[in-house]
């Protein structure tokens, strides 16, 4: 819309566009609409966060298959030998984990104990793996990832 009116209203005399500004006035709403419309907001992200759970955890649960099928196919035998390096960073990365868990110690909402399962069994798929597969990287890669988002998801509900 167009706030200048010589362009849309010349055929209106001018002494009746002056009277029609002269009625507008600004309103007040009689009571404070905030509350209302922070409610709404409020529900509609707790809506939103409760509808991509079971997402999650499916997408989680695809990727720690896909993962640990696509290395179980090595028909390399089982070596039992000194740690690898990166057999090491595992552990060293379990004990990490394991010491910031404690940190945020809460009580998993029963909401979001079906995630935080999911992403323990991936754990243990992964360790598994990288047991079959000592010397894969990716596998190490996955399962910083794997602690990164239980602990995350850990640090959120210790948060809110």
């Amino acid at each position: 819309m167009n706030t200048n009116d010589t362009n849309h209203n010349d055929s209106l005399p001018d002494a009746l566009r002056w009277q029609l500004r002269a009625m507008r006035q600004d309103a007040q709403p009689g009571r404070d609409l905030w509350p209302g419309i922070a409610a709404r907001l409020g529900s509609q992200q707790a809506t939103g966060r409760r509808s991509l759970q079971p997402l999650g955890l499916a997408a989680s649960l695809v990727l720690a298959v896909g993962a640990v099928s696509w290395f179980a196919h090595t028909d390399a035998p089982v070596r039992v030998q000194e740690p690898t390096l990166v057999q090491r960073e595992a552990d060293g990365l379990t004990r990490q984990y394991q010491a910031a868990l404690q940190e945020v110690q809460v009580p998993m909402p029963a909401s979001l104990q079906p995630t935080a399962k999911a992403l323990d069994r991936d754990v243990a798929l992964i360790r598994a793996a990288l047991a079959r597969d000592p010397d894969s990287i990716r596998l190490l890669e996955q399962l910083r990832r794997t602690y990164a988002h239980r602990l995350a998801l850990a640090q959120r509900v210790a948060y809110t």
